[in-house]
């Protein structure tokens, strides 16, 4: 009989940690990395030892997107590129990134917390390199990043925390495969 008193509060405790363990489970999921699509990749040699000198980023055909949400994209971006080519040999490789923003929506928070695939957040650009000197295209990568959670997390998540995923995507790019 104690025995199975006993037992009983051990599983209710467990029960009670189980939102709290999805939850720091689920926490990353925004800010993580989504594999880039090369279209013209860099070659292994360039991949290892660009630096970028600059990002750009602009809104597509049709696309939606303020100003200053393009502005607060490029800083994610050329944060993550600085953490990236810290410590990197410095090569004659010198690259621009231009940011083509194919798709951008803030989705909708009420609709994430009803029901997980409702109002998601979405970002996708093209990420073009060009050269320093000439501006000729020397690669060209496709970078999406979107959110669906749903509940309280799904609710809580800001386009701001996808854009942090979104912009380690791009520095992906130049990491060792």
């Amino acid at each position: 009989m104690n025995f199975e008193i006993k037992h009983m509060q051990n599983l209710k405790q467990c029960f009670r940690s189980i939102p709290f363990v999805a939850l720091v489970l689920l926490a990353g999921c925004a800010g993580d990395v989504a594999k880039p699509t090369a279209l013209q990749a860099l070659s292994p040699t360039q991949q290892t030892t660009i630096r970028t000198t600059s990002v750009s980023a602009e809104a597509g055909a049709g696309v939606q997107i303020a100003s200053y949400d393009l502005d607060r994209i490029v800083q994610h971006v050329q944060a993550e590129m600085t953490q990236v080519e810290l410590g990197r040999p410095q090569g004659t490789n010198v690259a621009k990134i231009k940011l083509v923003v194919t798709e951008y929506d803030k989705g909708n928070a009420f609709a994430r917390a009803m029901l997980a695939g409702l109002g998601q957040i979405k970002i996708a650009a093209d990420v073009i390199f060009l050269d320093d000197v000439s501006g000729q295209e020397i690669a060209r990568y496709q970078v999406s990043k979107d959110f669906a959670f749903g509940g309280i997390y799904g609710a809580t998540t800001r386009i701001e925390d996808v854009e942090d995923g979104f912009a380690k995507s791009v520095a992906e790019i130049l990491k060792k495969s």
